[in-house]
């Protein structure tokens, strides 16, 4: 069995218990399961994967958020209870209880702050260090930082309250410097398990 987690940069795929991201897909000779936020490529996918699946089709998932991301989805999925960030393109913030998806927060992703403070001026064109945040800023970088993570990371203590918080994405890891919580890389691909196990072959 594969999955294919299809992002808008690459496709992700968990076969045979290794992750490994392609920028082309390529024929698979196992069953096919997938989830996508980007057309193009899922056409891709099915060219040269013709029977694949689409879990988006079969998953169930309690929410009243309208317009959710397959992606948001099969992250939360994996969660019962708890706090989902997955840290992206964007960051995503959900908020999972008892089962039950309760609502969700988009940020702008780090690479998307960085270009935004780019914008402004040539000399915020900097790299997010390291920092502090009980301590004022002495210098643009920190400042950036600072101003750029703070709003964010005060935000989702804010959110998450006592719950667990649950981390995953490529800057998933960056954040959980800055926060008590654990990261999982595989998260999006334990949803889609879960979703094969409960909702298609149960």
């Amino acid at each position: 069995m594969v999955l294919v987690d299809i992002g808008n940069t690459n496709f992700h795929v968990l076969e045979n218990g290794k992750m490994y991201d392609l920028k082309k897909i390529k024929p698979f000779n196992d069953e096919v399961f997938y989830i996508s936020v980007n057309d193009e490529k899922e056409k891709e996918l099915l060219k040269y994967n013709p029977h694949a699946k689409n879990l988006k089709d079969f998953v169930k998932f309690d929410t009243s958020y309208t317009g959710l991301g397959i992606d948001r989805v099969m992250a939360c999925k994996a969660i019962y209870d708890g706090v989902v960030v997955d840290a992206g393109s964007a960051i995503t913030l959900d908020i999972m209880q008892n089962g039950v998806h309760l609502g969700g927060v988009i940020f702008p992703g780090i690479s998307a702050l960085k270009e935004a403070y780019a914008k402004i001026s040539p000399k915020l064109d900097v790299n997010f260090g390291e920092i502090d945040f009980k301590k004022l800023p002495q210098n643009t970088t920190e400042a950036v930082t600072y101003g750029g993570l703070g709003s964010i990371i005060e935000m989702i203590k804010s959110l998450k309250k006592d719950k667990t918080l649950y981390l995953t994405g490529g800057d998933g890891k960056f954040l959980g410097r800055y926060l008590d919580g654990v990261y999982i890389k595989d998260l999006v691909f334990r949803g889609m398990l879960e979703t094969i196990k409960q909702d298609l072959r149960s």
